[in-house]
């Protein structure tokens, strides 16, 4: 099963989008803010932390840096408005996977699902292959 953390304060934005994560097995967990973001990271593993531009309490990418501080291997992802040369030089060093624009569809949920699947299968092929 892959986890899912999704933070906006408009789940009905995002509705669509997470349409593209299909009937595959996927729990997705809905939050409003980053600090709702850092007891639901406590308490429990996600394999995808997806923040909306702008929470309830902080802006997205800001919460981004705030998590990756504490857990450096979550892969995360951001829906933003900024150009993609803008939007890489304000993530550089986050390690975020992808850039979402707003208003995504869900194709742009599909897109992102199979992103993180590859990565997900690779770590765990090097998982298994350490383990023997």
């Amino acid at each position: 099963m892959v986890n899912i953390l999704i933070a906006t304060p408009d789940k009905n934005s995002l509705l669509e989008f997470s349409r593209g994560f299909g009937n595959n097995d996927i729990e997705v967990t809905w939050v409003k803010g980053c600090a709702e973001v850092e007891l639901e990271i406590a308490e429990n593993k996600f394999d995808l932390l997806i923040v909306d531009e702008i929470l309830s309490d902080i802006k997205g990418l800001e919460c981004i840096k705030k998590i990756v501080m504490e857990n450096p291997f979550l892969n995360t992802a951001a829906i933003s408005s900024l150009s993609a040369k803008d939007f890489h030089e304000a993530s550089e060093g986050l390690g975020v996977l992808m850039e979402i624009p707003t208003n995504p569809g869900a194709e742009h949920g599909e897109k992102l699902l199979d992103y993180l699947n590859n990565i997900l299968n690779i770590t765990n092929s090097d998982l298994n292959k350490k383990d023997k």
